[in-house]
Formats: structure tokens, sequence, C-alpha cells
């Protein structure tokens, strides 16, 4: 018995059929440990084509440590950069209207006090935190990682196109 539960276990990690929390998963990809948060939206649809599509968790970090909070300030303070800006809420730039409004399409209110981590995973990023190019491309592939001091929301955010 003890030998089919070691095969069963050493095969379900072989396949990938264990599920990593999404506490761990968003610890990987930023370094932030939001383990004294709790979760209270993980929308996933980036089950589609190579990974297309949105990721979005909210989580509440009133209980959070002070650890969290320390590493969330050494991120950019809001407001957003011009370019992130306009992916989020949208407007005009150069001529150009950027309709977009991710923010307002999943949920993410206007935030005034608190900070934000950009990833660029986009093959022809100039580096991971650099945003300058983010409205030249013709596809997306990034992560915002939000934190609201007025209300202690974590927000995690991935858009792949």
């Amino acid at each position: 018995m003890k030998k089919m539960l070691v095969v069963t276990i050493a095969l379900l990690s072989m396949t990938g059929c264990t599920k990593t929390s999404i506490v761990d998963y968003i610890n990987e990809k930023t370094d932030i440990d939001i383990s004294d948060c709790n979760i209270i939206i993980d929308k996933n649809t980036q089950d589609w084509f190579h990974g297309d599509g949105e990721h979005f968790v909210k989580a509440n970090c009133s209980n959070a440590s002070e650890k969290l909070l320390k590493q969330v300030k050494s991120w950019n303070e809001l407001p957003f950069s011009e370019n992130i800006g306009l992916i989020m809420y949208g407007g005009t730039k150069d001529g150009i209207n950027y309709g977009y409004e991710l923010a307002n399409k999943i949920g993410i209110p206007k935030i005034e006090n608190g900070y934000y981590l950009f990833i660029d995973r986009h093959d022809e990023s100039k580096g991971i935190h650099d945003d300058s190019e983010l409205l030249d491309r013709g596809s997306f592939n990034f992560s915002l990682v939000i934190y609201d001091k007025d209300s202690n929301i974590f927000y995690y955010y991935t858009f792949d196109t």
C-alpha cells in the first residue's frame, strides 16, 4: 500500500498534476510573500492558446506583516507611469487613443496612494521593469502588481496577448 502511494505521488508530480497555491505562485513570480493576506478573487483565463489571457488576483492584506509593507515600499510609488496609466485607464498620447482600460474591465479602482511593480515578460523587452516600449508593440506580455496603502488591498494582474 505504501509503495502504491509513493508511486502515485511521484507520477502526479512528474505529470504536473500537483497544484501550486496562488500564494506560492505569486511569491515565485514577484518575490513577495502574501501568506498573511486573504485571497478575495483569483480569476485565471490563461488556459487559452499559448497561455494568452489574463490572471487577476485580489487579496486583503489588512493582517499583513511589516515584511510585506517593507517589500512593497521598494516598488514604484503611484501614480503609474504614463504608459502603464494609458494601458490601465485609457487616454490619448501623441494623437493615439488608448482604449484598453484594463483596470475598469477587471475591477481595479483608481488607486491614489500605494505602490506598483511592473514586470515586462515580452520577448522584445529592454528590461524587466522598463515600460518605455509598452505601447510600441503588437502584443502584451506583462504583469502588474499593485498595493493600495489606504485599503491594504494587493492586486496581481497578468495580461498576455
